[in-house]
């Protein structure tokens, strides 16, 4: 069989079905109400919980970089709270998406097309790294945490987050777990690289950064009962207060 190149891969998915966009189909790519409907259904529906995990506010004033913006909606948080925002993507859509929407609100970021396991800066060059859903797709993980570790200032803080989902690995297998993760990429035809790690593993990756604290959130009843539809969003947020230890969302903070 041949090889398959990864990198290739997650830019031919995200390049055909942008991350996230999927919930706000029936409108235009890049208009006020496509961003509006992104943002909604991210932080009142999707992850609740990613607003108080993150602390999006606590960063004004500071050099932050996020690798991988996707539509550029965590990003916005950083950038309206008054940080100093770079950004870099493999996918030139994520890029064109996340420029539209900076240009809307008349944010300023600095945007590159750039690999994480080879960032182009210097060391030293930034107070945080932050990064949601995308160093499980890159080949070389430690390598991508290697090169946040190398930008960041010395007491600087890397923020990951990424997904586990424990229940549907139980009651579904791994194969059928990761393909679901990926939405669309049967519509694309891709083969995109999807890693699933523990918390021991993700404190193993994290292991040259001086303070390192994992959190999990993101709980859901048909995470754990598939054949049970999703629940409404107020008592998610009960279940996961209840068991958020539980959640298939990892999210690890890292300080240098």
């Amino acid at each position: 069989m041949p090889q398959v190149d990864a990198k290739l891969e997650t830019q031919r998915q995200w390049n055909a079905n942008p991350c996230g966009a999927d919930v706000a189909a029936e409108l235009e790519h890049g208009s006020p109400a496509f961003f509006r409907s992104v943002e909604e259904h991210r932080y009142e529906v999707y992850a609740p919980w990613l607003k108080e995990a993150v602390g999006f506010h606590s960063f004004g004033g500071r050099r932050l970089l996020e690798i991988g913006p996707g539509l550029g909606t965590d990003h916005a948080q950083f950038a309206r709270a008054g940080a100093q925002t770079y950004a870099i993507d493999l996918t030139t859509t994520h890029l064109e998406l996340t420029r539209r929407r900076f240009a809307l609100e008349q944010l300023k970021t600095r945007l590159a097309r750039a690999d994480a396991e080879s960032l182009p800066f210097a060391e030293a060059s930034f107070d945080v790294v932050y990064s949601f859903g995308v160093l499980h797709h890159t080949p070389d993980t430690l390598k991508a945490i290697e090169e946040a570790r190398r930008v960041l200032k010395p007491g600087g803080v890397a923020i990951v987050c990424r997904g586990i989902r424990r229940g549907e690995l139980w009651t579904r297998g791994y194969e059928r777990m990761l393909a679901d993760i990926e939405q669309g990429a049967r519509e694309s035809g891709a083969a995109p690289l999807v890693k699933v790690l523990s918390r021991r593993q993700c404190r193993r990756l994290f292991a040259r950064f001086r303070q390192v604290a994992v959190r999990s959130d993101h709980i859901d009843f048909a995470h754990v009962f598939p054949s049970r539809p999703p629940s409404p969003p107020a008592p998610r947020r009960l279940v996961e207060k209840l068991a958020g230890r539980w959640g298939w969302y990892l999210t690890v903070i890292a300080r240098k």
